[in-house]
């Protein structure tokens, strides 16, 4: 087959920190894949570009785009099973089978995600500690290997190749499907609980109590905002938010057990001006706001998509911060590491970054994957315009406060750790390279993120 030559293109991450002039191939599996594998030295594999930072940006060479591989190839509704193509959008999947009465078991904070990139990820929802993250429902899936060739991995099936590609960041090959097992559900509803907490004690200790309820029913969901703009030991006072599914009982006669998907439109915002409305000053207003104007109240009934994936309502979000973008630092710790957590927020606060969102999540036991994120304890993420650091070295104290808890960032979200800690980070790296260079004979796989962070070497 005679391949066109790559269109050009400028891609960003979606946090708009940077973007690049990038080469794009987009075939189908039909139509020139592999053979456009084999042409290339160098590729970074694409999906639909959420990630935060430079994940699915080039380093060097091509970008191969994967959003044509977006069929639904099978759905078993007796036992709950779904078989896809990897460039398809969750959204596409939950539009399909939750009014049949199954679910996704995991799903992060947007639905415009793809499977592989979810699969690349290893994404996680607000109910890690009994749902796990997104890779411990993924039954098999088929990878292209560099060298053209297609093999299928499981966990009984290639154990090491299918952990090393679950959370593998796209640098194991192209995951070309999967094989995911959905949970029955038997409504399109949710029950959500709100607790307004009045310092980051109260909140700690809310977040806690939700923990053990959470780690025995995988349908219970929690997070927690931050006001760490407040004062004094009103600092860290927030909103906890408990969602757990209603059934047909919990609904009111009138109400449908699976609500109509709302149509969202996907704009592509520009970026405003300058700083935006990020300044100091209209972040600690608007945190202000939004604890004043919240209240404690229970029993509130949600529909599902809308209480677990906020990022879809928030399309505005990172064009708001200006032309810098939006840095989303996240990172997790061990239950018992809480200091860690204070301490970030005590070097961003007399630093002047107090953050612009600020949230808190429980984390259960992580996967046998060796760059998975999750581990046991708890995960913070915070937001940050990116001209806040300008310089490269700027949140490097709290690399190190993370490091030295046990800790490590979400490479998914990446865009200014120190290359330095991230084997203390993911002390299996070595493990996962071994794996990634049999899956990679041609050394073909790329981005941006593993030259920054050195992954490879």
């Amino acid at each position: 087959m005679t391949l066109d030559e790559p269109s050009t293109h400028s891609l960003s991450g979606w946090g708009r920190t940077v973007h690049r002039a990038s080469r794009v191939r987009r075939p189908t599996l039909d139509g020139g894949l592999v053979d456009a594998v084999l042409a290339e030295p160098r590729i970074t594999v694409r999906g639909a570009g959420k990630s935060y930072g430079d994940a699915a940006l080039p380093g060097d060479g091509i970008v191969l785009d994967t959003t044509s591989l977006d069929r639904i190839i099978s759905f078993d509704q007796g036992n709950g099973v779904i078989v896809v193509e990897a460039g398809a959008v969750l959204k596409d999947l939950i539009d399909q089978t939750l009014p049949l009465g199954w679910k996704l078991p995991v799903v992060p904070g947007t639905e415009r995600i793809t499977v592989g990139g979810a699969i690349a990820s290893d994404v996680h929802g607000k109910n890690h500690p009994g749902a796990g993250s997104f890779g411990q429902h993924v039954l098999w899936l088929a990878l292209l290997r560099s060298d053209g060739t297609i093999v299928q991995l499981s966990a009984g099936q290639d154990p090491d190749g299918f952990w090393a590609t679950i959370g593998g960041m796209g640098l194991t090959g192209v995951v070309l499907r999967a094989a995911i097992q959905l949970q029955r559900v038997d409504t399109g509803w949710v029950i959500r609980n709100r607790l307004r907490t009045n310092s980051l004690d109260e909140t700690l200790e809310a977040m806690q109590a939700l923990a053990a309820r959470q780690e025995l029913d995988p349908d219970r969901h929690a997070i927690a905002w931050l006001d760490v703009h407040a004062q004094g030991g009103g600092l860290g006072r927030g909103i906890v938010d408990e969602f757990y599914t209603a059934s047909t009982l919990d609904l009111p006669g009138s109400v449908a057990p699976f609500p109509e998907a709302r149509v969202v439109a996907t704009r592509t915002r520009q970026s405003l001006p300058g700083p935006g409305l990020m300044s100091r000053a209209t972040i600690a207003a608007a945190s202000a706001a939004r604890w004043h104007l919240s209240r404690s109240s229970n029993s509130h009934l949600v529909p599902l998509r809308t209480a677990l994936c906020p990022l879809d309502r928030a399309d505005a979000w990172p064009a708001a911060f200006g032309r810098g973008g939006l840095v989303q630092y996240q990172f997790a710790v061990p239950l018992e590491e809480l200091g860690a957590v204070r301490g970030v927020l005590a070097f961003l606060g007399t630093r002047g970054m107090t953050p612009a969102l600020t949230t808190l999540k429980n984390f259960g036991f992580g996967t046998a994957g060796p760059l998975s994120f999750p581990i046991p304890g708890w995960t913070l993420a915070v937001d940050l315009p990116g001209r806040w650091l300008h310089r490269p070295d700027t949140l490097r104290p709290v690399d190190k406060m993370v490091a030295g808890a046990g800790g490590r960032i979400y490479l998914a979200k990446d865009a200014v750790t120190d290359p330095e800690l991230i084997p203390v980070m993911y002390p299996r790296l070595p493990t996962w390279r071994l794996t990634q260079r049999r899956l990679d004979p041609a050394r073909r796989w790329t981005s941006g993120l593993a030259e920054r962070l050195d992954l490879l070497s």
